[in-house]
């Protein structure tokens, strides 16, 4: 009897010991999380404090001090909760933080990522800090800057791999409208640079090699007019060789387009030999050779670029060079925003983001005392001057630029096509591909695809007259589409007659040359396979065109485009003040719709034309019969039926994703 007893306190001992031990072990794991808790609230006025004067005050021994301080409270956390995560999505019942339980692990997931990732950049770049606060001259710091990155390369690449970890983490929470919020806050202004620091990352790991500092690099910059409408961004006016070795810009000249070309001393006859131009060129713009201005005929990129680094070269006898830059009139005046003003000595005048545009345009016209000839060839003289204050803004005043400011507008210049770079380099040529600034044309995924594509064959600068409206409808069931393109011209007064050879004369301006008709020739690109079934039909009039040939015909498909896309092309007039609507009608090809996790997925890749401004986009979706809308990635403007419908502005390449059962 005795003996029972015994072992019923004994085992009372040990449960109680047990219960005990459990709870000192609870409440250890509450003080240790209840202390990095409040360690970490701590921290956020902190930062906040710490950053409230901008990068270029930060003191980088604090910043690191505080960003390991919160790293070791995140890891502790992280330790200190795992054995409660799997109990996380039963617990939405607790009061004020319940609907944050189900998204515990994403959310732990982005804080260990995101503090990963700080660590791995605060000690890779905290030199730059440094750089950012002395007064150095801009070449010297820029310089410095680069060889900061050369060295900060290993802690880049890890920095860039917490940093991938921490996107997915977030997209893994998906709807955040039920947070706190303090917590929706964060999110809130974080989201918007998620994508610019992933891209970064990324770019930051090439970019010494592409400042020269395994050797020298010789880069073609390619100034486009948009107001000019050709593939990859605009009539191509000017064409810059930029030279860079160890951080260091050593050499920049800028040369009209025309003059790039292997001319005779008297710019009367070619010194080379040139080949034809592709079909429309010559069709169109009467012209037979390909000459340099011409080179970008092609909307993907990186075979325009190859096309005028060759001729570049050619003309100019200058050797291969190692990639190409492309910009617009638009990325000009984002960059004077981000740099500031400029003086222009020569011309007496000071240039900003508010008026650059108009001073390129008034630069244009032809100077008291000078010949039509020598205006044709000296016209853009003025680029190579307005090169070189730039250059020497940027040499000289580069400690006034904030560094957030310049990666936003950049960003923003590569999402809007006003800037686009392509290397020759494999693996450099590799990332800018993954982080779509070469501005390259694929379907790698066979999805469906468009691209509304013009090129001004008016001589002129219409453009900055001609607006355009999208209209696609996709019926998924028959993989039929409908595509009709609105262009309206909105010059009010009644400008010149429709010829398309108008001279130059003494009294010719910008404004001038714009106030005319609209020779287009459209493409239209669609997913390898698609066959073309029925075009609009447009009449040309010889008595308008240059060369007298009359066109009246419907599209035709184009055979030879280096993408292997299916193209569609057409040519037509619009009058001044008129509005003109072409459509396209061609069949889909099969597997454009992939089934994932029980649902049937659409998606549709939409590139924007560079140079080219804000287009109105109407997308209607018909689903087969009998299908029922899950999501997508845009919020409809309208469900009818089986129809799904979406409005909205092309500013940038844009993808829409459609699930449906």
């Amino acid at each position: 009897m005795r003996s029972k007893n015994t072992s019923t306190k004994v085992l009372r001992f040990v449960i109680l010991a047990g219960f005990l031990l459990i709870v000192l072990w609870l409440g250890l794991k509450g003080w240790r999380i209840a202390q990095a808790a409040r360690s970490l609230l701590a921290a956020q006025t902190q930062v906040e404090t710490l950053m409230a004067e901008g990068l270029a005050q930060i003191d980088p021994n604090e910043a690191e001090a505080l960003l390991l301080q919160v790293r070791q409270d995140v890891v502790t956390l992280k330790r200190e909760t795992a054995v409660f995560m799997p109990l996380t999505p039963y617990l939405t019942w607790l009061p004020r933080v319940g609907p944050l339980m189900p998204a515990a692990r994403p959310l732990m997931e982005m804080a260990d990522a995101g503090t990963e990732a700080g660590v791995y950049a605060l000690r890779g770049l905290k030199p730059t800090l440094a750089l950012l606060q002395n007064d150095a001259p801009g070449t010297e710091r820029i310089a410095a800057l680069v060889q900061t990155l050369n060295s900060a390369k290993p802690d880049l690449q890890q920095t860039s791999q917490a940093f991938d970890r921490l996107v997915a983490a977030r997209a893994a929470l998906g709807d955040t409208s039920a947070f706190p919020a303090q917590l929706q806050t964060l999110l809130d202004r974080a989201d918007p640079w998620l994508p610019v620091a992933q891209t970064g990352l990324q770019v930051a790991q090439i970019m010494p090699d592409i400042m020269g500092v395994s050797g020298q690099r010789r880069y073609l910059v390619i100034a486009q007019n948009e107001d000019e409408a050709r593939p990859t961004g605009g009539f191509i006016a000017g064409a810059g060789l930029v030279v860079v070795e160890n951080g260091r810009i050593v050499d920049l000249t800028f040369r009209d387009a025309n003059l790039v070309d292997a001319w005779s001393d008297d710019l009367r006859t070619l010194t080379k030999p040139y080949g034809d131009p592709p079909l429309p060129i010559q069709q169109f713009l009467g012209l037979d050779l390909f000459l340099f201005r011409d080179a970008n005929f092609w909307p993907d990129f990186p075979t325009s670029a190859e096309m005028a680094m060759e001729l570049y070269s050619y003309g100019q006898d200058s050797g291969p060079l190692d990639g190409a830059i492309a910009i617009d009139q638009q990325f000009m005046q984002m960059l004077l925003q981000v740099i500031g003003p400029i003086d222009v000595a020569t011309e007496n005048v000071s240039i900003n983001g508010s008026n650059v545009i108009s001073a390129m345009r008034e630069a244009w016209g032809i100077d008291e005392g000078e010949t039509v000839r020598e205006w044709i060839f000296d016209r853009k003289s003025f680029m190579a001057t307005f090169a070189a204050a730039i250059l020497q803004k940027i040499q000289t005043d580069f400690n006034t630029v904030d560094p957030l400011f310049l990666i936003h507008t950049l960003n923003e210049a590569i999402a809007q096509r006003h800037l686009q770079v392509y290397m020759r380099n494999a693996n450099e040529a590799a990332v800018l591909y993954a982080v779509n600034w070469d501005g390259r044309l694929s379907n790698d995924s066979g999805q469906d695809l468009l691209m509304v594509v013009d090129t001004n064959m008016g001589y002129n600068k219409v453009n900055i007259h001609v607006d355009n409206a999208i209209r696609y409808h996709v019926n998924l069931a028959t993989q039929q589409a409908n595509l009709a393109v609105t262009y309206q011209h909105r010059g009010t007064d009644e400008g010149e007659p429709c010829y398309q050879g108008t001279p130059y004369t003494s009294d010719v301006t910008y404004i001038g040359r714009a106030d005319t008709c609209y020779w287009n020739y459209m493409r239209v690109y669609a997913p390898a396979g698609s066959v073309l079934q029925e075009s609009s039909r447009h009449l040309v009039p010889g008595t308008t065109m240059f060369n007298g040939q009359t066109w009246d015909e419907t599209a035709v498909t184009v055979t030879d485009d280096p993408t292997g896309l299916a193209v569609f092309a057409n040519f037509f007039l619009l009058p001044w003040g008129q509005q003109l609507a072409t459509t396209f009608q061609y069949q889909l090809p099969p597997g454009i719709i992939h089934d994932e996790a029980n649902e049937h997925i659409y998606r549709l890749m939409i590139y924007k034309q560079p140079g080219t401004r804000p287009q109105t986009i109407e997308i209607m979706v018909e689903l087969p019969a009998n299908a029922m809308l899950v999501s997508s990635t845009l919020t409809p403007t309208s469900v009818v039926g089986s129809a799904v419908s979406f409005v909205t502005n092309l500013e940038t390449d844009m993808e829409l994703m459609i699930s449906y059962r």
